[in-house]
């Protein structure tokens, strides 16, 4: 994820407001949040969409391993082999999926 460039990615509500159009496309154009300020404090931070998916996609990624992780601790452990077979049933209903869909599209 890109940072902020604290000299040219801070903007006060007033000025956000007026030119939001073109906040948005600076953020669409150059990826780097804006961090948006209220009487000289950060406020709120306006990020591109594609960022926001890709931070719930780490957080999401850092839960399932600390979950791994306890599950470890606790003895929950499953062999190679279970698991592959887990990832392909699930693989096999996704793929199973996909073409009843394209099937009833036509």
């Amino acid at each position: 994820m890109k940072r902020p460039a604290l000299a040219e990615d801070l903007v006060p509500v007033k000025e956000l407001r007026s030119n939001l159009a073109g906040w948005l496309r600076r953020v669409d154009e150059n990826g780097r949040p804006v961090v948006i300020t209220q009487r000289g404090k950060a406020a709120a931070v306006l990020i591109h969409p594609a960022m926001l998916d890709e931070l719930e996609e780490g957080r999401e990624l850092v839960s399932k391993v600390l979950r791994g992780l306890r599950e470890a601790d606790d003895g929950a452990v499953s062999s190679d082999e279970d698991v592959w077979a887990d990832i392909d049933a699930l693989l096999d209903d996704a793929e199973g999926g996909r073409a009843a869909g394209v099937d009833e599209r036509g």
